[in-house]
């Protein structure tokens, strides 16, 4: 019994270093992957975008009228996306 004792003394620092390795190589994969992930573009209320933008509601529905700054339509709603957003701060 005290060879066994001996021989798992040994030998599991060796399985503990080993399992590491696969876990963080899985994790990282994992990351990566989560990473690269395309995420769902943050959408703006009218309300939102005149106050991101510091303008009023009614300069910010002339600016759609104009084309200078486009919204979507989901439904009822008349959203901004924020890459809109900021493209019109842009130029």
């Amino acid at each position: 019994m005290e060879k066994v004792n001996e021989f798992v003394a040994l030998f599991l620092p060796h399985v503990e270093d080993f399992l590491r390795g696969i876990v963080r190589e899985e994790v990282e994969k994992t990351l990566e992957a989560d990473h690269k992930k395309e995420r769902p573009q943050k959408m703006y209320t009218r309300a939102e975008a005149a106050e991101v933008l510091k303008i009023s509601k009614v300069t910010l529905w002339q600016k759609v009228k104009t084309g200078e700054i486009h919204a979507q339509r989901v439904g009822r709603r008349v959203l901004f996306a924020e890459q809109e957003i900021k493209r019109f701060m842009e130029g």
